[in-house]
């Protein structure tokens, strides 16, 4: 492939019959849109711009580097409440290093498994999963734990240590926090998976290799957020107790 300036120019015109359609029906719909089009367009250049040195130089402290600091953007950006980032970006950071690593070793990637082109997007698909999973878990566990507090001491009067009483707290922010993503996983598959194995062969990935990494990838984000979620309770428990 080799999109010049000229085909990406035409290529952006066909967000005209959108803009016409949004124009027609509500024109204060249309200049929201067109802010966060934007915004978009703005976070897409400097992100293209960044990229495109990290896979030239293809440094391996710089690839962990962009990685750290693509995270803690993203942390900052999505999660709005200051108490939620520190335990969040910490335990994200660290689960998707483990569990991206252990991802590249299992797809037996050619050469290093730092190389800009592997490590970058496995990375970021891992982060992605897992920011989305720790704010709505800890948040969720941050207010049942208000909610319920007196369950929790009634457990331990009971002789239950703290884990033991902190457990349906857990159990209830887990289970909010995956509704959705076990819910919209089929949906996932069936949606949106063949838009990514359409990027994978269109990146020249053969189609069995191609399912193939897409399912240790999907394994490898429900692994990264689960693990990310409860370290993320453990950080911030420990910091609130401090």
């Amino acid at each position: 492939m080799n999109i010049t300036l000229l085909t990406l120019a035409l290529g952006l015109l066909l967000l005209v019959l959108p803009a016409y359609a949004l124009w027609w029906l509500d024109r204060r719909l249309l200049t929201q849109s067109a802010l966060v089009v934007g915004r978009l367009t703005v976070a897409l250049a400097l992100t293209a711009v960044c990229l495109y040195y990290v896979f030239r130089w293809n440094l391996v402290w710089l690839n962990v580097v962009w990685v750290l600091l693509s995270g803690l953007v993203a942390t900052v950006v999505y999660c709005r409440k200051r108490w939620l980032r520190v335990p969040i970006y910490i335990s994200m950071t660290l689960c998707s290093l483990v569990v991206g690593l252990l991802v590249l070793l299992l797809m037996n990637v050619h050469g290093s498994m730092f190389r800009a082109q592997y490590f970058v997007p496995v990375m970021a698909v891992l982060q992605a999963d897992a920011l989305f999973v720790c704010r709505r878990g800890l948040t969720a566990f941050v207010l049942n734990n208000r909610q319920y507090g007196s369950l929790k001491e009634y457990l331990k009067g009971n002789g239950a240590n703290e884990r033991e009483a902190l457990r349906p707290i857990v159990a209830q922010a887990v289970k909010r926090a995956f509704a959705p993503v076990l819910s919209m996983l089929l949906i996932a598959c069936v949606v949106f998976m063949p838009s990514m194995l359409g990027g994978l062969l269109l990146g020249g990935v053969q189609p069995l290799q191609s399912l193939a990494v897409l399912a240790v990838l999907t394994a490898g984000g429900l692994c990264c957020a689960v693990v990310a979620l409860l370290l993320a309770i453990v950080i911030y428990t420990k910091l609130k107790k401090d």
